[in-house]
């Protein structure tokens, strides 16, 4: 399972994000499908709206504020060996498809409990 969120840390990113919404969920779906290679209903990704109120003023004097945020989190122990390979094909997709119109950061994490109450079958 991949759980996947896109956060726009701004009131601009978040506008962009959401008049593609389609094409960027679609992109970091499909490059979680092609490094992971997990059923599709084991990805999930959501698009969410800033809450950034504002950051510290040393972040933001330096330009180390992203755009936006993408989160990955997965209970598969087994994935944490293709982290570093699933980055590198989003910012590879990201970059073809929207160049450096947005400054992304990545953040892939494994969780330590899952539990579902959902049938698949």
């Amino acid at each position: 399972m991949a759980y996947i969120r896109l956060f726009p840390k701004s009131a601009q990113a978040e506008q962009r994000l959401a008049g593609d919404a389609t094409s960027v969920m679609n992109l970091i779906y499909q490059a979680t499908k092609d490094v992971f290679n997990v059923p599709d209903h084991d990805i999930i990704v959501e698009l969410n709206r800033c809450t950034a109120i504002a950051f510290n003023a040393t972040a933001v004097n330096n330009g180390a504020i992203p755009d936006v945020v993408i989160q990955i989190a997965t209970s598969d122990g087994e994935l944490q060996p293709q982290f570093q390979a699933l980055c590198d094909e989003i910012i590879s997709k990201w970059d073809a498809q929207f160049g450096k119109m947005f400054k992304i950061e990545l953040w892939v994490n494994l969780i330590d409990t899952w539990g579902c109450n959902i049938d698949f079958g």
